[in-house]
């Protein structure tokens, strides 16, 4: 079979397909577009007639076209081009004009289309053809592209296949092409399916996803899943009561001291206390050991009574004249012996500042 006869029957069928297509494939376009080009041409016409005048040889010519986009796969176009060919053996130059339509098929989501068209070509003599071909469009803007084009020319009325080139320019009117239109839906597709950027509610630098450890205080430093970062420091207290001679209450001025004692107990419920009983040396050894005794026992009621430390976290002992902290014999050396003495200290975790 003659390849006219093939390439005919295969313009035949995508023309028919043509007004097959369903509108619902995808939303029309309404888009008309207007096209400049130039185009490389390869002739085979000596097949036509073998007389030397008449191999034609090649040309560079261009043209304009007029196209309309019915839907998103399907374009219609007129074209017009102006070819000047070269008579090789009398040095003179063939003037040939080409008229026709063709029919684009645009391949869903790519940028190459197919071409099948029927074509006049009116030289010395009038040519009737069909080609077939494939182009490639690229959009530099919303309304103008670049094309490219190559199409197998194949003679009906007479046995000749030719070749041609194209390279243009297009502008369209209206509405984005449907190349654009694509990459648009297809921008807003991926901008809809984006995930939401990470959220920090608590502002402490670890996002909401690996926060283990919501609503975080701002001035602290965190770890890794956003806890509160903490060390641990010793605190403590000390008391020091001191005693009129021979007495063994209380002294009221000494009462705010014993209350943070107390305060230092409530706020570390694992802690006890010690209360250590002293005298001065003036006096039996035996009975300064009883009166240290009761002194210490006197602060410790305090602590029971007026503050409701539980007992068993209060412990007393009397050590009497045997811990002198001046052992000078002088009233004040005296006074400064008379005394009951605790500390108390307990690790403390604290929060690291940022």
């Amino acid at each position: 079979m003659k390849l006219n006869t093939v390439a005919c029957g295969i313009t035949l069928g995508l023309l028919s397909l043509t007004s097959q297509v369903e509108a619902v494939q995808l939303e029309a376009t309404d888009k008309v577009y207007v096209g400049v080009f130039g185009e490389h041409y390869w002739a085979d016409w000596n097949n036509v007639d073998p007389s030397d005048t008449l191999d034609l040889g090649e040309s560079f010519g261009g043209g304009i076209e007029l196209g309309y986009n019915f839907s998103d796969y399907w374009t219609a176009r007129l074209e017009y081009t102006l070819h000047h060919f070269n008579i090789e053996n009398n040095n003179d130059h063939s003037k040939a004009e080409r008229f026709g339509i063709d029919a684009l098929y645009h391949f869903d989501d790519s940028s190459i289309y197919a071409i099948a068209g029927l074509k006049r070509m009116e030289a010395y003599q009038s040519f009737n053809m069909v080609n077939l071909g494939l182009g490639m469009r690229h959009f530099v803007t919303d309304n103008v592209a670049f094309s490219g084009e190559i199409n197998l020319y194949e003679g009906l009325n007479e046995n000749h296949t030719d070749v041609g080139v194209k390279l243009g320019v297009n502008y369209f009117f209206g509405e984005a092409s449907p190349a654009v239109k694509k990459e648009v839906e297809s921008a807003t597709v991926s901008q809809v399916a984006a995930p939401a950027a990470p959220i920090d509610t608590d502002n402490d630098g670890v996002y909401d996803v690996a926060d283990n450890c919501a609503n975080s205080e701002v001035a602290y430093a965190v770890d890794l899943k956003g806890c509160t970062v903490y060390e641990e420091k010793e605190v403590s207290v000390r008391l020091l009561v001191n005693f009129n001679n021979d007495k063994s209450d209380v002294n009221s001025q000494y009462l705010s001291d014993i209350k943070k004692v107390a305060d230092f107990l409530n706020t570390f419920k694992k802690s006890t206390v010690k209360l250590e009983g002293h005298t001065s040396s003036q006096g039996n050894a035996a009975y300064n050991h009883k009166l240290s005794e009761q002194r210490a026992k006197a602060v410790g009621d305090v602590l029971v009574s007026q503050y409701q430390i539980d007992r068993t976290r209060v412990s007393t002992v009397g050590f009497g004249e045997t811990r002198l902290i001046n052992k000078a014999n002088t009233d004040t050396a005296h006074a400064q012996n008379r005394r009951v003495v605790a500390a108390i200290s307990t690790v403390k975790r604290l929060p690291v500042k940022r």
